[in-house]
């Protein structure tokens, strides 16, 4: 199916000079919603559905114009249109992959539940919250910013060998590890 937000979204990419936000092209697109999303539907849902006719529209112009000399980059608040160098050229990112994936398949909007979108909404604000974490728990952690999810495993090991009650460690210090280690979970993508 073809997005009917495709033409608008990208007359208003061709016409920006900067980045835009998710905000800014639901804001662009509220006319169209009226058409496309029940009156009925539960205000999460049409809050889901809204975000999903946008990212759906951004990835179908990202797949279409990669053989057009142009590269659309797509995060939630910096979605750009730009000449695509020979340097951008190849493949997605994996986020992007998987999100491309999620969002260009009709069945993730049409099947969805109300339970399904709260969790979505409960995990996103969960990995929100824990960005601002994130230096802390590295420091209680031990390790460099640049460090993978292997290594952060490897530093939560060796912490919680010392610390744990059960060794004869700190409680309090124990839980703040353990803390930092689930800060980290969210923010680090893990290959388990």
């Amino acid at each position: 199916m073809t997005n009917p937000l495709i033409i608008n979204i990208l007359g208003y990419l061709k016409k920006q000079n900067s980045a835009c936000s998710i905000i800014d092209l639901v804001n662009l697109c509220q006319q169209d919603f009226l058409l496309l999303i029940k009156k009925d539907v539960d205000p999460q849902i049409a809050i889901f559905q809204k975000n999903f006719f946008v990212m759906n529209a951004l990835y179908q112009i990202q797949r279409d114009i990669k053989s057009e000399g142009f590269l659309l980059t797509i995060f939630p608040l910096e979605i750009c249109l730009v000449p695509n160098h020979a340097a951008a050229k190849g493949t997605l990112a994996m986020r992007d992959t998987d999100l491309a994936h999620y969002y260009l398949s009709w069945s993730n909007l049409n099947n969805i539940t109300l339970a399904e979108v709260e969790s979505l909404f409960s995990r996103f604000w969960q990995r929100y919250r824990a960005v601002d974490k994130v230096a802390a728990a590295l420091t209680t952690l031990g390790v460099d910013k640049n460090i993978d999810w292997s290594g952060i495993r490897r530093a939560y090991q060796k912490k919680i060998a010392t610390t744990h009650p059960d060794k004869g460690g700190c409680a309090a210090d124990f839980i703040e590890i353990r803390q930092a280690y689930e800060v980290l979970s969210w923010c680090y993508h893990r290959k388990d």
